[in-house]
């Protein structure tokens, strides 16, 4: 890259240089003394005039084009800017329907799994749901059959093995209503 730029830059040297006048060709007398300095009244010098003359700058006026050539050119040159502003027009509506499409995708994604965790969660709260019923359940399930086996219990202490009331009241206790437990019913 810098191959390229450094002839580039030395050409616009040289040809700056040129148009400044800091380069003179050899033997111009200007620069190499020969003409004297004209005194001014005043004290200032102003030198001869050089050995060469300039001329003034006129406009170009070209007889090889006629106005409907630069017609033409003018309506070639709407043209490609039209057909050049028409390409930015689409390539940045391209990249639009692009941003857009990315982004549409992008809120599907998110709302999938938004969809997908609340399933999830759904089906987590009926599993949980039911292992608590579950639980519910069994735990009744066993609170009846304390229940059943305190009231058989209660039955049995209160009555002998033949079904008759119990007489033995030095093993009453009149606090809880109940009689302690006969030696035969433990372990």
């Amino acid at each position: 890259m810098l191959s390229k730029r450094l002839p580039k830059i030395a050409a616009a040297t040289v040809l700056l240089a040129a148009t400044v006048g800091c380069a003179t060709a050899p033997g111009d007398p200007y620069y190499s003394g020969a003409y004297e300095p004209t005194p001014v009244y005043g004290g200032g010098i102003i030198y001869d005039t050089p050995a060469y003359s300039t001329y003034p700058a006129y406009p170009v006026v070209r007889r090889d084009r006629d106005r409907w050539e630069d017609m033409r050119d003018d309506r070639e040159r709407r043209a490609w800017r039209e057909r050049q502003a028409a390409r930015e027009r689409s390539e940045r509506d391209r990249l639009e329907r692009e941003r857009d499409r990315a982004q549409w995708e992008r809120d599907r994604a998110r709302d999938q799994n938004r969809a997908q965790r609340e399933r999830e969660e759904r089906a987590r709260n009926d599993a949980q749901r039911q292992r608590d019923q579950w639980e519910r359940e069994r735990r009744e399930r066993e609170l009846a059959q304390r229940q059943r086996e305190q009231r058989e219990r209660a039955g049995r202490n209160n009555r002998n093995s033949d079904g008759s009331p119990r007489t033995d009241y030095d093993r009453y206790n009149p606090k809880t209503g109940q009689f302690l437990p006969r030696s035969e019913d433990m372990p």
